[in-house]
């Protein structure tokens, strides 16, 4: 017969005292507890030491039992809801214990690490009674530095040096000493009182889960409540609810697929799923992402998961990664390399990685050539520098990109026609860009630096910033007119129209700005010839030994001309 849900009211006492194990299953989220949550739980705690309160009720804990009854072995529980309650009050009385064996009180200490804090029989001797999830193993370990009276058996560490665990550390200590510490001298009365607090006054409903129960189930329906999962949480829910049932498998997996795919992307592995699911169906919302991947994956292997999850990962990288030795790699076509080098730099909008996944994916399986790969490359830069000119803000992509794989099968041409065929998400023609370089603000544009980057590059043929040195953008004639530019300029109207248009605009060096302020061209000619590093600068001094309104127009125009050969529409 199926066993149903036990429930009942619990202590934090009942819940650690014996020999017990509460492991965090491999599902579940990492310590994320932090200034909202933890206050809350001290003021529960200070309400029932002023006498406001007797007891406090702090919620459920949801438990899957694995074990019990065995000789020489702890009762183990798998925590399924609590985990971030349970974790921060086994926290708090460790770090209770070890400011009493710190003050010489060991008779505290030891009642607390060998009652609570450890078990004390067989070969689980000395092992904490609560083990986090994997993911904070490395500060859990560490809070466990500097015990001697005896010697815990941890997990091996894993995981970031600074977390949401190691802040909540530093903040819980702070609270203890202010509740347990009398002009810097710890009150043995003072950390008693508030330990029986903890162990005896807050109070549970402790829930253990039938054998009908599903544990994963379980978890996804009580988080849709409370603190927002995040998306990588929710997915490693889902792949992980495939070896659930069975925790040597599930170790094994992590390890060696889970953790290292997780490690490979870092901060970027939330902003992966959303791309990586819409190359794969165009239809898929932020919404839905979940659940349809979920869907998808419902009856895979997850170590097949793992393996289509990566297919993406090395144009993923070429386009966000800061590595720059993973650009150069990323195919076997140079060209190829340097066009994603370029849309790196440019900082292009994740609403085109699914399109760019597909083109890459097509190239690899030699179901599209070199040629037209670079094309289409080329032609997503162009779209965006000559949006740019055009004053389009990068909004909008999302409903044309996320499909535009599907009409094109990778045809420049077709790429062409389709944006062509568009009335919302223009697609500048080269008579229209000519104009919007001439008359539109080039100054403060998303992409203003690597515009006036890649004109350098054209004229010094590689990378024309030495390291550690930032550029700026800089006006030739001053935005703020002195009584001497106000000479040469003698149209104010037609100045603020183009002032900061393409041709008044030069690479400087910050140091370099600074220093030039509002010179007279004669001062800043002179300036620009022996001071910058920049060969657009340094041109543009030695070719005009005037600059006026009409100096600004010409370079305007022999830019747009430029412009149109290096981000062409047709090819």
């Amino acid at each position: 017969m199926e066993k149903e849900l036990d429930a009942g009211p619990v202590t934090l006492l009942q819940v650690f005292k014996g020999e017990r194990e509460y492991n965090s299953p491999l599902f579940q989220r990492r310590y994320v507890w932090g200034k909202s949550e933890l206050p809350r739980l001290w003021t529960d705690i200070d309400s029932i030491i002023d006498g406001t309160e007797k007891t406090k009720f702090l919620g459920a804990i949801v438990l899957e039992v694995k074990s019990s009854g065995l000789a020489f072995q702890p009762d183990r529980y798998w925590i399924i809801d609590g985990q971030q309650r349970l974790t921060t009050l086994y926290t708090i009385i460790l770090l209770l214990a070890k400011e009493a064996e710190k003050s010489k009180n060991p008779d505290l200490a030891d009642s607390l690490y060998k009652q609570y804090l450890f078990n004390q029989d067989g070969k689980d001797k000395n092992k904490p009674k609560l083990i986090p999830t994997i993911q904070d193993y490395y500060q859990f370990y560490h809070l466990f530095r500097d015990i001697k009276i005896l010697p815990p058996k941890l997990p091996t560490p894993y995981g970031e040096e600074n977390n949401k665990l190691k802040a909540a550390e530093i903040y819980l200590l702070k609270e203890i000493k202010n509740r347990c510490f009398d002009k810097n001298k710890f009150d043995c009365d003072k950390a008693t009182n508030l330990t029986t607090t903890i162990l005896e006054k807050l109070k549970f409903v402790q829930i253990a889960l039938g054998s009908n129960q599903e544990p994963q189930q379980v978890y996804d329906a009580l988080n849709n409540r409370g603190m927002k999962l995040e998306t990588t949480d929710i997915l490693r829910n889902k792949i992980f609810q495939h070896v659930s049932s069975q925790p040597e498998n599930a170790d094994a997996f992590y390890n060696n697929n889970w953790r290292p795919f997780e490690n490979e992307l870092g901060n970027r592995l939330d902003d992966y799923f959303f791309p990586f699911a819409l190359a794969n169906k165009p239809s898929i919302t932020k919404t839905s992402l979940a659940s349809e991947l979920g869907d998808k994956w419902k009856n895979s292997d997850p170590d097949k998961i793992v393996s289509e999850l990566r297919v993406f990962l090395p144009t993923y990288h070429a386009l966000t990664s800061e590595n720059d030795k993973c650009r150069e790699t990323v195919t076997s076509s140079k060209e190829i390399n340097q066009s994603l080098t370029r849309l790196y730099r440019m900082e292009i909008p994740s609403s085109i990685y699914p399109f760019i996944f597909k083109l890459l994916e097509s190239y690899s399986e030699e179901s599209l050539s070199e040629d037209s790969t670079i094309k289409n490359l080329k032609l997503i830069e162009s779209f965006l520098i000559r949006r740019a000119f055009a004053g389009y803000e990068p909004t909008g992509l999302h409903a044309v990109f996320k499909d535009l794989w599907n009409k094109t099968a990778g045809s420049p041409e077709v790429f062409i026609e389709t944006f062509d065929k568009n009335k919302t998400v223009q697609f500048p023609a080269d008579t229209e860009f000519k104009k919007y370089i001439q008359t539109k603000s080039l100054y403060k544009r998303r992409l203003s630096r690597y515009i006036v980057e890649e004109y350098e590059r054209s004229l010094i043929g590689g990378d024309p910033y030495p390291e550690g040195i930032i550029p700026t953008i800089d006006h030739v004639i001053p935005q703020t007119l002195t009584d001497e530019w106000k000479r040469i300029v003698t149209n104010k109207k037609e100045f603020d129209k183009i002032k900061d248009t393409w041709g008044n605009l030069v690479p400087l060096s910050g140091n370099a700005n600074s220093e030039k302020g509002q010179k007279t061209w004669k001062d800043v000619r002179k300036f620009f010839k022996t001071e910058t590093i920049y060969k657009t600068t340094k041109r543009l001094a030695e070719e005009n030994e005037h600059w006026d309104l009409d100096s600004v127009k010409r370079r305007s125009n022999e830019l747009s001309i430029w412009a149109v050969k290096r981000w062409p529409k047709n090819f």
